[in-house]
């Protein structure tokens, strides 16, 4: 006979249950026609929408293989059940029927204090997980955001990062039109405060982990559009320059984690 094998497959995203303007109308459109909106289901869906959510899309498959069912050996050597006189004192029943009082919750508590411990130490011993780490290397799903992500390469690679003076301000945009208002907000926003104005040198990292992230080409022509509006806005053409970091930039030096946007004021 053979194994009963069966695979299930699950999906995650970032974005995941996140509705589009045509879906997010004709939900609206159905909660009018129903007259009811059920307050319960709808934080239920959230919850299992979030559930979905991860840093990054990720794909999980789950195998389960079982040996199939042996019913003759099983008929020809069944054991006979324990008498209650053979069975472990810690399963004993009281002398009206009910369990031992002996056993309380507290013990359970300990128990699993106990194996959650034990599981939360336990060291990766595992030879498939080592060899799936070698296999993958740097390429692993991490915990950090990416603007942290974006921060520490910055420390470590830009010489002209100034901690004092610099900032870091971040969008999961993936649109170009909404790219160019966050980064021409920023600048408002910079410039419209008298008492902080830029200092000459500053700079202002802009991370778009979302925007335009395998394509270094369209990244650095999106920056150099930038460059040409500001040039034409008078009081700005003198006072920005813009640059950029990518994960496929040719040059080593410039290839940060995620699309970076730098303006260094003048």
């Amino acid at each position: 006979n053979d194994w009963v094998v069966s695979i299930n497959c699950a999906h995650l995203h970032p974005q995941y249950g996140v509705q589009t303007p045509e879906e997010r109308l004709a939900a609206m459109k159905h909660e009018e026609e129903e007259g009811e909106v059920d307050v319960n289901l709808q934080e239920y869906k959230q919850r299992r929408d979030e559930a979905r959510r991860s840093p990054y899309p990720s794909v999980i498959v789950e195998v389960q293989s079982t040996p199939p069912p042996d019913f003759v050996s099983r008929s020809s050597a069944r054991p006979e059940p324990p008498s209650p006189a053979s069975r472990p004192p810690f399963f004993a029943e009281a002398s009206d029927g009910e369990k031992d009082p002996s056993v309380t919750s507290d013990d359970v508590k300990r128990l699993e204090a106990l194996f959650g411990m034990s599981a939360a130490t336990k060291s990766s011993d595992d030879m498939f997980y080592d060899a799936l780490g070698e296999a993958f290397g740097d390429n692993q799903i991490s915990t950090t955001t990416p603007l942290e992500r974006a921060q520490n390469w910055v420390l470590e690679n830009d010489p002209a990062f100034d901690v004092n003076s610099s900032t870091f301000t971040n969008s999961d945009t993936r649109h170009v039109d909404a790219a160019y208002e966050f980064v021409f907000n920023n600048f408002a926003m910079l410039r419209s405060q008298k008492d902080t104005l830029p200092k000459r040198g500053q700079k202002s990292y802009i991370v778009l982990p979302n925007f335009l992230p395998t394509s270094a080409t369209s990244f650095d022509r999106f920056a150099g559009q930038v460059s040409n509006i500001v040039r034409s806005i008078p009081g700005l053409a003198e006072k920005v320059t813009v640059s950029t970091f990518h994960p496929e930039h040719i040059e080593k030096r410039t290839r940060s984690p995620v699309p970076i946007f730098v303006a260094t004021w003048k």
